[in-house]
């Protein structure tokens, strides 16, 4: 890097560089300022304010020179000009002179240069090198298939991003072809040798009957069938997304999520680029692709239930049962509800009691209600969940009985909501 300071920065007048701006058409000039207040270190953001105006400058001509394929920046040109030269910055730093700096009462002016001859030769010395290095990574990624191959990818796509501003013809595998198509072409290649297999234990379940269902997923490489591992993979479902990584067998095993209603739902897996390009800096520098999204459906019926109910108004069975009602509304998408043969059987207990005598005429009865709601699996006999309420209130002038009936319509909106918000529903 060529520091020329200049010895005006140490002079109190301003030097002739910031009182009449370089006109010499040899190189690109940057003058950057940053004022003490502003900053807590004036001297280096000034430096920088200089380098990003000469970026600038080299934008617009890049600009006028670009003839590469954008579809990868959003369809924008600006967007694949900007890629380009925030990756080529650090490239520039060891032709930049740095010419001066003068201090004064309100910040610093950094003055720099970069001579274009001298820029164009060493751009053209990259690209060369990088043409070299980029080859270097295909043919490492094509010598053995698998997840390094990805990663070579984007590593030979970095190295070539800095020089995107005009095609690099070269010759690979028999062919001539632009570097950047090469790249693209590859990446594409790659992820259409990724056969991503799904298998479900069981294809069709029941609800709340069948708690655990699992996908393994077969990740191998379509050419010669080998499998392929440590390849990331999005799978989603039922508004939910999770990323695993293929072991050393290839596959990826996960337990599903269960479904509360009988409505048959989609488990959608993907090659995941975000994670297989974590480890690299700067998203929006990343090799795009756009992977396939596959699927396998998970058929959910329901259920078959029988109800046991006890409902009790003050110890006496109660005639028009009130829990149980409520019940089978709110599993009318969830299960069906028979008399024989069953999947699960819900019982339910409950009762109300007064505990305290009336005051008097001018005060109400009062009555608590306790309620109990299991769940048994009707092949073993096994309670897989229950919930339940206690000194549940209910109040009334009248009589007793209507008090109790508050009671219960108390007891069924908690059971309701305990029922909604419980694990096995969602």
């Amino acid at each position: 890097m060529a520091y020329v300071l200049c010895l005006l920065s140490c002079s109190s007048s301003p030097p002739i560089w910031l009182e009449s701006r370089p006109q010499d058409q040899l190189y690109w000039h940057g003058i950057g300022f940053a004022s003490f207040d502003g900053s807590k270190d004036a001297n280096t953001l000034a430096r920088e304010y200089a380098i990003h105006e000469i970026s600038s400058q080299i934008k617009v001509n890049i600009s006028s020179e670009m003839d590469v394929i954008v579809k990868d920046f959003n369809g924008s040109i600006d967007n694949a000009i900007t890629s380009v030269m925030r990756s080529r910055v650090d490239l520039l730093l060891p032709e930049l002179e740095f010419m001066g700096q003068y201090k004064n009462k309100s910040g610093v002016h950094f003055y720099a240069r970069l001579n274009k001859e001298k820029y164009r030769s060493a751009i053209e010395r990259l690209r060369e090198n990088a043409k070299k290095t980029v080859l270097g990574h295909i043919a490492e990624a094509d010598k053995k298939f698998g997840v390094r191959s990805f990663l070579l990818l984007q590593k030979a796509w970095l190295e070539i991003l800095p020089f995107n501003d005009e095609p690099i013809e070269t010759y690979y595998d028999g062919r001539t072809s632009n570097l950047y198509s090469l790249i693209k072409q590859k990446s594409d290649e790659y992820e259409g040798r990724l056969s991503l297999d799904a298998i479900l234990e069981k294809d069709m379940v029941k609800t709340f009957v069948d708690r655990a269902n699992s996908i393994s997923i077969q990740v191998k490489d379509t050419k010669d069938g080998r499998s392929v591992d440590g390849i990331p993979v999005n799978i989603s479902m039922l508004g939910k997304e999770h990323t695993l990584y293929s072991n050393s067998r290839g596959l990826i095993e996960h337990d599903l999520e269960t479904s509360s209603l009988a409505s048959s739902y989609d488990v959608r897996f993907k090659l995941d680029q975000e994670s297989l390009y974590k480890d690299f800096d700067h998203s929006d520098h990343r090799l795009d692709m756009k992977p396939r999204t596959h699927s396998i459906t998970v058929n959910v019926i329901p259920a078959h239930a029988t109800l046991i109910s006890s409902e009790k108004n003050i110890n006496r069975i109660m005639d028009q049962p009130i829990i149980g009602p409520a019940l089978k509304e709110h599993f009318n998408r969830k299960m069906e509800f028979v008399n024989n043969d069953p999947d699960l059987i819900i019982n339910i207990e409950a009762n109300t009691a007064q505990k305290s005598k009336r005051m008097g005429a001018n005060f109400p009865y009062f009555v608590f209600g306790n309620a109990v709601i299991s769940f048994k699996d009707a092949t073993t006999n096994v309670e897989f969940f229950s919930t339940e309420v206690s000194n549940i209130k209910g109040g009334d002038f009248a009589s007793q009985q209507t008090a109790g009936i508050r009671a219960y319509d108390a007891m069924t909106k908690q059971l309701i909501s305990q029922l909604e918000t419980s694990f096995i529903w969602n």
